[in-house]
């Protein structure tokens, strides 16, 4: 509740800026029931613009695997069934392309873009225009139990890949946990994301600065071959290949796990005593890198972004008062009382109420510096399509490591 009466707060001291908007039809709303801010805060976050400006919205909630087709399939005739529409990074330029999202640089002020860091912004960029409100920092971040590192003989958490499988070898000889290892290995978006950050712990990206694949050697080929021998050697949860991140998020806060990563909305679930076992040993850190790749980045991590940004689609008929939801969603004050997410507002991020009261951010920060990106390409789907596939083949024991991301590269550079 006294995030709730932080918006309020802020309801009541912009009202004026909206009762001056025309009578308009029912605002339609898409957004994701996963990672990142849940279906509850964005029904809250709903409630107080509909109590402020009188209109009525209606915010349908899918899974993330369903967003995309949703939003393909409301673009697709001329009166949409959605207003505003949530935005992963990397479908910025097939909307953009296809046009099925509006540009949005009339509508944002100097102010803004000076409050919002560069690397989330140009992850909506696109032929130099803006095409969504950055809405989420969302990245991944490491979890683990400091119980279990502590049964299994350790001071501290580890700092490099090795000394994580070290730390899992003696959980496992000691009978303190079956799988030390938990990750959201289904074939879906996850397991490419997953991916990504593996590969940057191994020192490299999975495509250069020309959208070209290379992750079929070197640190793609190591992030491959790590994820087949946590599987091979009883490490890692073979339930991790049918497993999204809220799965994965369950098993971990069931304490049926020693470590994993996630996106940021897994902290809040982490400490919340009505369904974690985890409270107290449940910690949040930076995911470690490969031995020899300590020292090349700045905080000796890597992660991968997931920033999320909301959109007007270009074919709603109420364009203005979608932008108006936008911008009371994803306003700095709205974000201020949602701190248990990353706030894309620096001002927000650096204010002396987010950092006495979520000393989170800090860890946060350092993470969100550390980020790996998915290609920016237009025909994305299709190349994360066959990514994710011949990555969980070769999980799933059909092809080696070099062959499966071979075959991938072939099949991408073919499209």
């Amino acid at each position: 509740m006294k995030r709730f009466s932080l918006i309020v707060v802020f309801a009541l001291s912009v009202v004026m800026i909206f009762s001056s908007l025309a009578m308009a039809q029912e605002l339609n709303v898409l957004y994701m029931a996963q990672a990142g801010y849940q279906p509850e805060d964005i029904s809250q976050m709903t409630e107080v613009f509909e109590e402020i400006t009188d209109r009525k919205v209606n915010v349908t909630y899918v899974k993330y695997d369903e967003m995309h087709d949703k939003v393909v399939t409301s673009a697709a005739v001329p009166k949409g069934t959605y207003d505003v529409v949530l935005e992963d990074l990397i479908w910025t330029a097939e909307f953009a392309e296809k046009g099925f999202v509006e540009p949005i640089d009339d509508r944002v002020t100097d102010t803004i873009l000076e409050d919002i860091p560069k690397a989330v912004l140009d992850a909506f960029r696109y032929e130099g225009q803006l095409w969504a409100m950055p809405f989420l920092a969302n990245f991944q971040l490491f979890f683990y139990n400091q119980e279990m590192i502590e049964q299994a003989g350790f001071d501290q958490a580890p700092k490099t890949l090795e000394e994580m499988v070290d730390q899992m070898k003696a959980m496992k000889e000691q009978g303190i946990v079956e799988y030390p290892w938990v990750d959201s290995w289904n074939q879906k978006e996850g397991l490419v994301c997953e991916y990504v950050w593996l590969t940057g712990s191994f020192g490299g990206d999975t495509f250069n600065e020309k959208g070209e694949p290379i992750f079929n050697k070197g640190a793609g080929l190591k992030a491959l071959e790590f994820m087949k021998m946590l599987l091979d050697e009883g490490l890692a949860n073979p339930q991790s290949l049918t497993s999204n991140e809220t799965m994965a998020k369950d098993v971990f806060i069931a304490s049926d796990a020693a470590f994993t990563t996630n996106w940021t909305f897994q902290y809040g679930a982490m400490k919340n005593p009505e369904e974690s076992e985890v409270v107290d040993s449940g910690k949040m850190g930076l995911i470690p890198v490969a031995e020899d790749v300590t020292g090349k980045y700045q905080y000796n991590s890597s992660s991968v972004s997931g920033f999320q940004g909301a959109a007007v689609m270009a074919n709603s008929q109420n364009k203005d008062l979608a932008w108006k939801y936008i911008r009371f969603i994803t306003s700095p004050v709205v974000q201020r009382g949602y701190l248990v997410e990353m706030p894309v507002w620096k001002s927000v991020q650096n204010s002396s109420y987010a950092q006495q009261n979520f000393p989170t951010i800090k860890v946060k920060a350092k993470e969100i510096a550390s980020v790996h990106h998915r290609p920016k390409v237009p025909n994305y789907p299709e190349v994360s399509s066959i990514l994710q596939r011949y990555i969980h083949q070769c999980l799933e024991g059909k092809y080696q490591p070099k062959e499966a991301l071979d075959r991938a590269v072939e099949e991408i550079n073919n499209l």
